[in-house]
Formats: structure tokens, C-alpha cells, sequence
């Protein structure tokens, strides 16, 4: 056996065809099917989870950055000071 496996050999799986592992996978999910329908929904449950995170990244970023820029026009302690004389010049 000197001769290396190519990508076209059908024992992917530990020496268990494609066909074989999915035969496999179908018997042992229709011999549990409702810890199999948990373990599905389980894994859609945490792919929904990233993918609305992913999806509210770019919002999360704006409103930071909005909410960032608001804090930054906070009076300052000239503007405490000048408020009073500056209130006056305006109608």
C-alpha cells in the first residue's frame, strides 16, 4: 500500500463512504428523532444568534458613534462661564 489515497476515494470518513456515513447519520436520527429535532433546533437557535448579531453589528457601530458624539457637546466649564453672557446677546 505504498500508493497515496486520491481526493476522488469514497472512504472520507475513517474508511466509511459518503454514502455510508449519511446511511448511518439518517438510521441513528430516525431512531431518536426527538433528540435529534433538539439538537437541530438547537443549532438553529445559535446560528440565528450570530447571525443577528452579525446583522446588527453595522447599527450598533452608528449609534455608538452617534451616542459618543452627543456626549461630547456637554457644556464645559467656559461655557459655564460664558453662558449667562452669551444668553444675553441673543433676542
Amino acid at each position: 500500500m505504498t500508493e497515496e489515497k486520491g481526493r476522488h476515494d469514497p472512504d472520507d470518513f475513517s474508511g466509511i463512504s459518503l454514502g455510508g456515513a449519511a446511511f448511518i447519520l439518517t438510521v441513528v436520527a430516525l431512531r431518536h428523532p426527538w433528540q435529534t429535532l433538539k439538537e437541530l433546533l438547537t443549532v438553529v437557535r445559535r446560528l440565528g444568534r450570530r447571525a443577528l448579531r452579525l446583522a446588527m453589528a453595522p447599527f450598533v457601530l452608528v449609534a455608538v458613534t452617534l451616542w459618543s458624539r452627543r456626549r461630547d457637546r456637554r457644556p464645559t466649564f467656559e461655557d459655564y462661564l460664558h453662558g449667562r453672557e452669551e444668553e444675553g446677546d441673543h433676542p
